[in-house]
């Protein structure tokens, strides 16, 4: 089996107001922080993938030739499928004429453009520093480079309603790109949302997400995931493989990797990273994998595979939770067929507490 690799760039021009990643705002950096990533490739090597993702920060800020170098390291380094889904994330303020042209030429096939909404004002509210029309000029520059385009919404900024939600998603759908991800705005400490006391409504935040997935689905996208929506064929492979729990290599600062029993995490700290700090392992226990496992799985359309559950952990769940299953079944919530557990549509809304009850 193929894995992913994931490559982590920690740079951003600004930081949003609701990013807790880990990503820096001084450039001075970029060179020497490429040059550790190159040597942790070489020092990593031996992977198969069929998936590469480059993410962040935001990746369309690198210096000209580094992904060039990276993609190239990563070939000479590592088994890279020739059909391989290679996606990089843009912001649309940086993502430059001169940044396509270099994507292309060194095999990228995907971009995922951060737009969140299509209001300037908003847009400012969260502290990004693009506007719509920055966008615009990105998506078409995406078009003519030949890359399948996923785009980024969110539910829940300050300010926002669901009429803006709604007339987001109808301008980003009159674009029609592969791929849509709808996230509800979540607000982690130490960031500025957090600071200003921002707590988003959460009933808010999912009637907004009910009206936009009823209007993806009359344009004909899948939700494959909670937050994901495609057109056929158009599904991200890489972020599949998390939700599949496949193997995967993380590079870079903060990036995570696992074997499908180990997890390896690199240092949050760019410094030390740089200078080859150690990466700490963490070995999950067995019910740990059959929690993550049974969560993961029922976030996606695809649902939970019963067979390969019971392959994988030895336990059979239908016997193990049949008073449940027969519960959330009889209620509307639960869907078996074909061999595989699934929620239904209004069970979305209330998947935590499903999980929980199968656990």
């Amino acid at each position: 089996m193929s894995g992913g690799i994931y490559v982590h760039i920690p740079f951003c021009k600004s930081r949003c107001a609701y990013c807790s990643f880990v990503s820096g705002t001084d450039f001075s950096g970029q060179k020497i922080y490429v040059a550790a990533l190159l040597r942790e490739i070489e020092r990593r090597a031996g992977f198969d993938a069929d998936t590469v993702y480059i993410g962040g920060g935001t990746p369309s800020t690198l210096y000209r030739g580094a992904i060039s170098a990276i993609l190239q390291a990563l070939r000479a380094h590592n088994r890279i499928a020739t059909n391989a889904e290679i996606t990089i994330e843009a912001n649309p303020d940086s993502a430059s004429d001169e940044f396509f042209s270099e994507c292309r030429d060194a095999g990228v096939n995907r971009i995922s453009l951060g737009l969140q909404t299509t209001s300037d004002a908003l847009l400012g509210a969260i502290g990004r520093i693009h506007t719509f029309a920055q966008f615009m000029q990105a998506f078409e520059r995406a078009k003519q480079a030949g890359m399948r385009i996923s785009v980024d919404l969110m539910l829940g900024l300050p300010g926002q309603t669901e009429r803006d939600a709604l007339d987001s998603l109808e301008t980003v759908l009159r674009l029609d790109p592969g791929h849509i991800s709808l996230y509800a705005l979540s607000v982690e400490e130490n960031t500025p949302l957090y600071a200003r006391g921002y707590v988003p409504d959460s009933d808010r935040q999912a009637a907004m997400y009910d009206a936009c997935r009823q209007r993806l689905a009359a344009a004909e996208y899948a939700r494959y995931e909670v937050s994901n929506f495609a057109r056929a064929g158009q599904e991200s492979r890489h972020n599949l493989k998390y939700w599949t729990m496949q193997p995967y290599l993380g590079l870079g600062a903060a990036a995570h990797s696992f074997d499908g029993r180990t997890r390896c995490v690199n240092t949050e700290n760019v410094a030390a990273y740089v200078t080859g700090a150690a990466r700490t392992e963490i070995c999950e226990s067995d019910d740990e994998l059959r929690e993550e496992y049974i969560m993961l799985a029922l976030r996606t359309a695809y649902g939970l595979d019963l067979q390969a559950y019971k392959a994988r952990f030895r336990r059979d769940l239908l016997a193990e939770k049949k008073a449940e299953i027969e519960r959330l079944t009889a209620s509307g919530l639960l869907d078996i067929s074909a061999g595989r557990l699934r929620l239904n549509d209004d069970a979305f809304y209330i998947m935590n507490s499903i999980i929980i009850a199968l656990i």
